[in-house]
């Protein structure tokens, strides 16, 4: 296992300590946030909509980040993301709310979508040519194993510091992760482009990054929340159900990523996309708990998708629009998942919860198709068969 990760240059390794910081961050926001709001808040699904809404808002500033900030090195601005990430998570220690819950749930996400353009575009940049999935996949493991540290955390802990105490701990490993950044190489595109880039040949990514917003933010905000307020599922089986997922998506994060590589984005998308639409039938079909839990874990180890979505975009882009792209895909994934969970969460009061799963089923269907249309996979020089 170790072996997978030798040879790490300074600036990828650097990138890595910040991957896991947000790894641990959301190891406590994800495996806590949906028990702690319905216990302390007894929050409703049309109210989780209109938070889950407006956190998402800040992913239309994508391209403004990177437009006002291009001159600063992307290690910098990072740095600087973290920390405002940081303190958004430190603030749910006062949430006593959904009106406070709204607000430090927006700080922490200005924080988070400024850092998420940022972290692929370095992570892009810091690994070598052909086998850009096997290290993005490797980050991601790395992001995995430090959000089975902070469940492990929480299994152990949340009796003694409570949830406010795990909030508070989770914010100052993100700001960690950003220090660590600033000792990372500092090169720049020799000639950025600092314009808007909306481009016709980037259609097809922003079309699957605004499904992609739809369906995940759907998941992400329902999935947990429905197995707690539907299900009853108690904290301690969230945090071993997530504990378990993690597990398995670090296990598995390389070979996925280097799967990428080898059969291209077409059929890792396809692959994906057929999978999820069976994961959210089942979630409105299936009322059997540890059916449910099996899916759950199913569908978040369905993340090679998102490791085809940057190959393929780093594929087509050219250099000098790479950041840029990758900003504008973020905020095409944003637009939609602005209204996903708004929409879910008044379907949900009106018409019951089954209704967001067969939406989200019909949306990855939709997915499936478009993908169709991703250019095939040909291996660069240095991997083509001699």
């Amino acid at each position: 296992m170790i072996a997978r990760f030798s040879g790490w240059p300074r600036s990828f390794a650097l990138l890595a300590i910040a991957v896991a910081g947000v790894g641990f961050f959301f190891g406590v926001q994800l495996t806590l946030f949906n028990n702690f709001i319905v216990e302390r808040l007894g929050i409703e699904p049309h109210q989780l909509g209109y938070v889950e809404a407006l956190r998402e808002v800040p992913g239309f500033l994508n391209v403004l980040f990177v437009a006002l900030m291009i001159r600063w090195a992307p290690p910098v601005v990072a740095t600087l993301a973290l920390a405002v990430m940081g303190l958004g998570m430190v603030g749910y220690a006062w949430v006593d709310s959904v009106m406070t819950l709204a607000l430090f749930s927006l700080v922490w996400s200005v924080g988070f979508h400024c850092w998420v353009p940022l972290e692929q575009a370095m992570g892009l940049t810091f690994s070598p040519p052909g086998e850009k999935g096997k290290w993005l996949g490797q980050l991601r493991s790395v992001q995995s194993a430090a959000w089975l540290l902070a469940i492990g955390l929480c299994i152990i802990g949340l009796k003694y510091i409570h949830y406010e105490g795990m909030f508070i701990i989770a914010g100052m490993a993100a700001l960690g992760g950003g220090l660590a950044l600033l000792f990372a190489s500092r090169e720049r595109p020799k000639e950025p482009d600092l314009r808007f880039v909306f481009r016709r040949k980037y259609g097809l990514y922003y079309a699957l990054n605004f499904l992609q917003g739809c369906r995940k933010q759907m998941f992400i905000t329902f999935a947990i929340f429905a197995l707690v307020k539907v299900h009853g599922m108690p904290v301690e089986t969230t945090m071993i159900l997530v504990f378990i997922n993690q597990a398995l998506i670090a296990l598995t994060g390389p070979t996925l990523g280097r799967l990428v590589d080898r059969f291209g984005e077409r059929i890792m998308l396809s692959a994906s996309y057929v999978g999820l639409v069976f994961v959210f039938a089942g979630y409105a079909l299936i009322d059997h708990r540890p059916t449910l839990y099996v899916l759950y874990c199913i569908d978040n180890l369905i993340f090679f998708g998102s490791i085809a979505l940057n190959t393929y975009v780093y594929r087509i882009a050219d250099r000098v629009d790479l950041q840029s792209t990758l900003s504008m895909g973020v905020t095409m994934n944003h637009l939609a998942a602005v209204v996903a969970p708004l929409l879910g969460g008044l379907a949900w009061y009106h018409f019951g919860y089954k209704v967001i799963f067969i939406s989200g089923s019909a949306l990855a269907f939709i997915s499936l198709i478009v993908s169709q249309w991703v250019s095939p996979h040909i291996l660069p020089p240095e991997r083509a068969a001699p």
